[in-house]
């Protein structure tokens, strides 16, 4: 609760410090006077027009009320005012003109008709061009006593084409001024602190909504700060050809990071596609603006942007509202916090579009609703760190309660898992020494298993018979039908012959190809001979039907048996076997020989 009525007295803070920011000017303090009412304008559509033709000019029309404001358009705009001086002694005044985005600014100064001073302003100019160091438009006037003067202004821009026009006592306008950059200070301040702030809980958490959060801090930061004068004043004075781009860019920017942010924080790609795939075709929109900033005008592409700018703020709007109304918890801060900014986004676009009047609140409201923004964050943090809380002790009362049970439970799923893995294990050795096509053991068993029965053979003094099988002609058959038939045959002849074995300790092989083998623990030559000639009178015997195919196959036979000693090794024995398999293949096949029995 401390955090949150921290927020809260944040927010009243905050609230009486914008209304200092963004006071109204329906009054007028002592030393500043208001121009907009004793103006008047004449348009100058095709440009031609020269001090001489707009002073004898009868096309000349009263300006109302309020900022003069025309908003987007190719014409030139003269606008002139009388200043009589009706003191005693001579007066020094400020002429400004507060809006720093217009490009080209001419000011005609005339006493008793006759010119008295020029200047050339505007951001298509250097900074450094300014008769006064300011962000603003600021011309010195000096007239004396009894002296009238006739000011004539000539405006061109790409931008919105808006005067707000005052006359000010130097001292009233820099202790204004000074006021007026406090409190910019104190904003921009803020929006640095949050973005390092941000960053460093990104670099903490790896958390990405921070990371575009801190984007779109930043981008807002800068795209004020070249809306109010101080990027061109403080960061890039010389660069006045940047200082129309930089506008555009942090356009792009704020609606970059403003809908990744909204995608993420909504999480849109799991709860509505349709509405995340509408905010990436409006990035989509801002990339190709941003690319076709160095090549296309202006106008062109802020009257492109400010429609998507009023457009994605409504949207996302939408957004936070339609996660709300699905059950999403955090969508009722974003809800609540943001609109407040996309609410003052549509005001600053209206405003700069020439829909609404600019003024001290228009002129400020992206400013109001960030800053309320952050703060109403910042409370929105404190209520999720305060249910945190709560559910972290209800948590802990909990798991105190059912730590025996979780333990028990934990230990019955270990256990169960070990099963599972011993089960996979056997598994999985079992497929590692099993031949694939036949189902028989592979070579790989062969070795270890022949190892073990002449450790066993050597201990007990018994006999071990070891034969080797080859089916006659085979190649033959593959080449002639092909392999799926020749596979077949291989099956079944590995059938025949796990199926003629003596004693489940026999074990057969697949030895390689169409080549198997037989190990024979405690049996001799005789034995293992009459076994492999039982297997061969078999398979002779046996038709093999494959498709429409009949077949007739054959196998020849070596045998090999011997007391085991302590120098004999497995491959000893499988030379010797396949020497008597060489033997048999040479006298004729279909038959069964043993090693070094006489021919």
């Amino acid at each position: 609760m401390l955090q949150a009525r921290a927020a809260a007295f944040l927010l009243i803070g905050l609230m009486l410090v914008l209304a200092a920011m963004a006071g109204t000017t329906a009054w007028q303090d002592e030393g500043r006077l208001d121009l907009a009412e004793r103006l008047q304008y004449l348009e100058d559509p095709q440009g031609q027009l020269l001090l001489e033709d707009v002073r004898t000019s009868d096309d000349w029309r009263r300006h109302e009320s309020g900022t003069f404001n025309k908003g987007y358009t190719d014409s030139r705009w003269w606008l002139r005012f009388e200043l009589t001086n009706e003191q005693a002694q001579s007066v020094r005044r400020l002429l400004s003109i507060a809006y720093p985005v217009l490009g080209d600014v001419q000011v005609h100064v005339l006493a008793n008709g006759e010119s008295r001073d020029f200047h050339q302003l505007g951001h298509n100019y250097p900074f450094h061009q300014r008769p006064v160091d300011h962000r603003y438009f600021i011309v010195p006037l000096e007239w004396e006593a009894q002296e009238s003067l006739d000011v004539y202004l000539r405006v061109h821009s790409t931008s919105s084409v808006q005067v707000p026009v005052k006359l000010w006592e130097p001292q009233t306008f820099y202790s204004h001024d000074m006021t007026r950059n406090i409190l910019h200070g104190i904003y921009f301040g803020a929006l640095l602190v949050i973005a390092v702030y941000n960053l460093l809980l990104f670099f903490a958490l790896g958390d990405r909504n921070y990371l575009y959060y801190v984007g779109l801090v930043l981008a807002m930061a800068l795209l004020l700060a070249s809306l109010t004068g101080y990027g061109f004043r403080h960061l890039w004075p010389a660069a006045n050809h940047w200082n129309e781009q930089a506008i555009l860019v942090f356009i792009v920017g704020v609606l970059l990071f403003g809908a990744q942010f909204t995608r993420r924080f909504l999480e849109l790609k799991k709860l509505a596609p349709a509405l995340d795939r509408v905010l990436l075709l409006m990035m989509g929109i801002a990339a190709v603006v941003l690319f076709a900033v160095p090549f296309m005008g202006y106008r062109v592409l802020v009257l492109t942007l400010i429609p998507l700018v009023v457009v994605g703020c409504i949207y996302a709007f939408a957004c936070g509202l339609y996660a709300w109304r699905k059950g999403q918890v955090t969508a009722r801060y974003y809800v609540i916090a943001w609109s407040f900014l996309l609410a003052g986004g549509v005001i600053l676009a209206l405003s700069k579009g020439g829909a609404l009047p600019s003024n001290a609140f228009t002129d400020h409201a992206v400013q109001i609703g960030s800053l309320i923004e952050v703060v109403l964050l910042s409370f929105a943090l404190a209520q999720r760190i305060n249910v945190e809380r709560r559910l972290r002790y209800e948590a802990q009362a909990e798991t105190l309660a059912t730590a025996r049970q979780l333990n028990r439970e934990l230990e019955e799923r270990v256990q169960e898992r070990t099963r599972e893995l011993e089960t996979l294990n056997e598994k999985l050795n079992e497929l590692s020494v099993t031949d694939e096509l036949t189902g028989l053991r592979n070579r790989r068993y062969l070795d270890d298993a022949l190892r073990q029965e002449m450790e066993r053979a050597r201990r007990s003094g018994r006999p071990l018979a070891v034969a080797l099988l080859d089916i006659d002609h085979f190649k033959e058959v593959n080449d002639t039908h092909g392999h799926h038939v020749g596979d077949e045959c291989l099956r079944l002849v590995a059938e025949i012959i796990h199926s003629g074995l003596r004693w489940p300790a026999d074990t057969a092989c697949r030895y390689g190809g169409e080549e198997f083998a037989i190990v024979f623990p405690e049996t001799d030559a005789d034995g293992a001979r009459t076994v492999v000639e039982r297997i061969r009178e078999r398979i002779g015997k046996t038709r093999i039907q494959v498709e429409d195919l009949t077949l007739a196959l054959t196998v020849s036979g070596g045998v090999h048996a011997q007391v085991i000693e302590s120098t004999t090794e497995p491959d000893a024995l499988l030379r010797c076997a396949d020497e008597a398999l060489y033997e048999a293949k040479g006298s004729g096949r279909d038959r069964t020989c043993a090693y070094g029995e006489e021919r």
